[in-house]
């Protein structure tokens, strides 16, 4: 069997504070979430990484949290800077996992294809969003 194989990248959020380094698979699991509730948090959809444990260095008392429940009725913590209030990481309790905000990274060129979730009753109908069931 193959040994896994990571990539470490840097990034950080728009005014500095916040700098980080992550440990990616190298193809990372990449999503445009679509759901209501990251449309509202900014406006529309947004990518995100799945992160394996413990696969950030980052000073997490530079940042801001807000909780609340989610559809599942499971919480979900956003994590942003305290000072720019930039969306860094979100922890989902419902699978268990952090998210990475992937327009953080300084060199996004890892991210090569992302799967769209959540779409099917909060996408903008001006999208056109391939059919692709992703199994969880």
């Amino acid at each position: 069997m193959a040994e896994k194989i990571f990539v470490n990248k840097k990034g950080s959020c728009i005014c500095g504070a916040i700098n980080f380094t992550v440990k990616l698979d190298e193809i990372p699991r990449v999503f445009n979430c679509h759901c209501q509730d990251c449309r509202k948090k900014i406006g529309g959809m947004i990518s995100i990484i799945e992160l394996r444990e413990n696969a950030i260095d980052i000073e997490m008392s530079k940042l801001s949290i807000y909780e609340h429940n989610g559809g599942s009725e499971k919480k979900i913590k956003k994590h942003f800077c305290k000072k720019c209030a930039a969306p860094v990481l979100t922890y989902v309790e419902k699978w268990n996992k952090y998210y990475l905000y992937a327009g953080l990274l300084d060199d996004i060129t890892i991210l090569k294809k992302a799967i769209n979730i959540f779409y099917e009753n909060s996408h903008f109908p001006f999208m056109d969003i391939e059919d692709k069931k992703l199994k969880v």
